[in-house]
Parts: C-alpha cells; structure tokens; sequence
C-alpha cells in the first residue's frame, strides 16, 4: 500500500479515462472504470472488511463523466453519496448546453466540483489537490471533535462522580439532590457530607455554563470543602472562603448557600446571593433570603451574618439554582420561584426521590420541549424527626 489518495476515473471513452489517468498517477493511485455498474463494483470492493482488500483505503475521489453508456453520472454521483459518504466527486461533460443547469444539478447532487471538457491539466490538477486537501482538514477536525467529544465526556463522568451517590441520613435528616446540566458540563455543584458535628450541604451556581464556568465549579468545590473541613460553622466557612477564591477573575462570580443541619432540629445557613431556598412547614413555604453578597473578589471584605431556622419533623427545604427557577417555556415565561413552591407543595407527602422527581417533571413540563438555557440543581432536605437515643450524630 503506497499510502497515496486513492482516485476512480469513470468515463466510457478509453481516451478519456487513459488521459485522466497520465495526468494524475505520478501523485495518486487512480484506477478506471468505463460505466456506472463496473464503478460500483469497484467501490463496493472498497468497502471496509471486503476480502482481498483489507486494509485498502477506499476511494477518497471519484472523476465521473455525466453521459455513461450504462448509466447517468448524476444518478452515480448520488450512489457513491449513499455508498461512500467519504469519497468527494467531480463530474465531467463534454456538453455545452445549459452549462448553468448542469453546474446547479451536480452541486444538488452533492458533487464538490463540475468540469467543462476539454479542461486545462494544471485546472484538473489544482482542483483535485483542493478537494484532497480539504477532505484532509476535514478528517482532522473530525478526528479532533471526537476527541473533544470523548474528553468531554470523560469530564462529565468525572464531575457526576462527585456528586452524592445516594441519599443522606443522619441525625433525624434526609437530603438528596439532582443536578442536570444543559451542556456537557456544569458550573453547578451541590455537596453533602455527614460528620461529627453535624450534616453540611451546599449548592453553587458559576456564572455561565460549560466547561469555563465547570473549571470554576472544581476549584470552588476544592476550597469550599477545605473551608469544611476546618470549621463547619456558616460564619467561619464563608470568611474562609471568601479569604481562598482568588482563582476568581474580577468578572468571575458565583452564587452561594450552605447550610449546618444539627441534631435537634436546627439549621444555621449563610446565603452568598443565591436563589432564596424554600422552607415547606405548618402548611405554607417561606424563603430564606440572601445574607450576604455574591462569592467575589469584588465583595470578598462585605459581612455575611449567618441564618438561623428551627425545623420540626416533616419540614422540608428546597434549595435549587435559577436554572430551575428561570427555565422558560416555548412561550419564553419563566417557571419562576412562585412555580417551583407550587410544585413542592403539591409533593410535600411523597418521599425525597419520588417529591425530586416530580420537581423534575414540572420543570420539563413547562419547558415543553425546550432545550434547558442554565443548569438546574435540586437538593432537599427533610426534618425526619429527633434521632433515637445513642444513635450516632452523624452517618452517611
């Protein structure tokens, strides 16, 4: 194999397919064909895994001359698309009638060029070049968006992989949440972790979506579980880590509510200028407000003060991100926040992952259809009751 394109002369005049041939096999491997059956013949053999033939490239372009004895070069044009998506066509006639015609018939049948005969050798020689050549820097951005494609993919697969597996109980609380992103990446993230002094959750939303903001997200997501790790406590946590996000650039921001779920039934929460979470209890649903500023170097120095609820068995708590709230239908209206307590309202007695599913479902039903803009992130959080004595504060 000589490594060199591959080309299939199609013309019923011998002349014509020898004269071809001369001009082209000093730079390619060009083989013959006198009519549209003996052509496809020749192309079916080049079809991968065909026997006597293996490891053969097929055929990267097709010369073809529009009047076939046998057939029509139009008809073969639109064969060798079906058969041989891969292999470009350049058709050729020796008529000059209705030349526009028959310029616009082979663009329509996908041909990459059309030759008037007699033709100059250096214009057949410069066309065909072009047409390799292109095909050549199409394959590689082929090849390249699918190796995007598959890195992608393995970052998704990555990010989901740290998110909650499962739900989490402890300490008289539930919570499970859900994230959906509207590309292959997220700039949301959601994170539970049960310990000693309790259950911590947060939720963050990255200004923008993709792979920029979910770049954001993993180091935010770092710092944030660092600034756990030291102290749970709302007040700490947020000077900490304010005091580590100076991977932020100026323009860069990020949404913010973390929460410290305690044993008897209280929640202490710092809302960095996150969507207001839900609070379902005694028959209707409250916002939590903001307590502070956006996570930014620009508001690094403002004062978050710390939230405070106490939570009886069965209340529950929505937090989500303005994907879910700002998902619009066809008719652009947002779902809204007044949308999304409705929806929790009417699933407040069905279990978390059955009330996370319905949640789901209105959302997707008031896009109806629409592809999502943002990413949505659901997490809820119950208040299942004390824990029994000598139960441990806190397990996974």
């Amino acid at each position: 194999m000589s490594g060199r394109d591959r080309i299939l002369v199609v013309d019923d005049d011998p002349g014509m397919r020898h004269t071809l041939q001369r001009i082209l096999q000093p730079a390619y491997e060009v083989e013959t064909a006198a009519g549209e059956m003996s052509a496809l013949a020749q192309l079916e053999m080049q079809m991968p895994g065909r026997a006597g033939l293996a490891g053969e490239p097929g055929f990267a372009l097709a010369l073809i001359d529009v009047r076939l004895a046998d057939g029509d070069g139009y008809a073969l044009c639109q064969a060798i698309r079906e058969q041989s998506p891969w292999t470009d066509v350049i058709l050729i006639t020796g008529s000059l009638s209705q030349p526009d015609e028959k310029l616009y018939r082979s663009l329509e049948e996908g041909a990459f060029y059309f030759l008037f005969k007699p033709f100059d050798r250096r214009v057949l020689l410069a066309l065909v070049e072009r047409c390799l050549r292109l095909q050549r820097e199409r394959a590689a951005k082929e090849r390249f968006a699918l190796t995007l494609a598959d890195d992608l993919e393995r970052a998704r697969r990555f990010q989901q992989s740290l998110l909650p597996r499962e739900a989490i109980a402890a300490a008289g609380w539930r919570l499970e949440g859900r994230l959906l992103s509207c590309e292959a990446l997220a700039g949301d993230l959601y994170l539970a972790h049960a310990g000693d002094d309790g259950l911590v959750w947060a939720v963050s939303d990255v200004v923008g979506h993709g792979v920029g903001a979910a770049m954001y997200a993993g180091m935010l997501r770092s710092t944030l579980d660092a600034a756990r790790r030291r102290s749970p406590e709302p007040r700490a946590l947020i000077g900490e880590l304010l005091d580590g996000i100076d991977f932020f650039e100026a323009a860069k921001y990020a949404t913010l509510i973390y929460g410290l779920l305690l044993p008897g039934g209280g929640l202490r929460y710092v809302n960095a200028g996150h969507p207001p979470a839900l609070w379902q209890h005694d028959g209707r649903i409250d916002p939590l407000p903001a307590t502070g500023f956006l996570l930014s170097t620009v508001f690094r120095d403002r004062p978050h003060t710390p939230g405070e609820i106490a939570m009886g068995p069965g209340d529950r708590l929505l937090v989500y991100t303005d994907g879910a709230s700002e998902a619009c239908g066809p008719d652009d209206q947002e779902l809204g926040a007044a949308g999304l307590a409705d929806a929790l309202a009417g699933c407040g007695r069905l279990p978390l992952t059955d009330a996370l599913d319905a949640l789901l479902d209105r959302i997707s039903a008031h896009c109806a259809g629409r592809p999502l803009d943002d990413d949505v992130t659901l997490l809820l959080v119950e208040r299942t009751g004390d824990p029994p004595a000598g139960e441990p504060a806190a397990t996974a």
